[in-house]
């Protein structure tokens, strides 16, 4: 008998094992999660979008417009590997916005193929003014010098 008794709390004690080892785990997950929590570097404060735009300079993108006098057309601007969207002329000058900003600091020199079929297509800078006329039929290239420009 002594042995049956035995035997009961030894069974007793296998069952509690599983929980206390939960238990401990538990503790420790806590524990850990707990520590890295503390050592956690303070979140960085974002500057104000207001407060950004005055303390630096805005870069101007390389933008030229695209009409046409009296023709029409669809054309499309070409810059190394940019191709703009086709567009369809009028004469109301339309955007054409190259991925690059102007340069920092020196012109830079740039050829710029327009493509497809149109009379009159009228090229303008918004910021120069610099203002050219051409017949496409296929293609046709100019040359174009971004100057360097900032907005600040």
């Amino acid at each position: 008998m002594p042995e049956a008794g035995s035997q009961g709390r030894g069974q007793q004690q296998r069952k509690f094992s599983p929980v206390v080892a939960g238990l401990g785990a538990a503790v420790v997950a806590s524990a850990v999660t707990l520590v890295l929590m503390m050592n956690k570097p303070a979140p960085v404060a974002v500057p104000d979008q207001a407060t950004t735009s005055t303390n630096q300079c805005q870069m101007f993108q390389r933008e030229l417009l695209v009409s046409t006098t009296t023709g029409s057309g669809t054309v499309r601007l070409r810059e190394g590997n940019y191709l703009s969207s086709p567009i369809t002329l009028s004469t109301q000058p339309q955007a054409v916005v190259f991925p690059l900003p102007r340069p920092e600091t020196t012109p830079v020199e740039e050829v710029i193929a327009i493509e497809g079929n149109a009379n009159d297509v009228v090229i303008t800078s918004p910021l120069t003014g610099s203002r050219n006329v051409y017949n496409v039929i296929g293609a046709a290239a100019f040359s174009v010098t971004w100057k360097p420009m900032k907005g600040c």
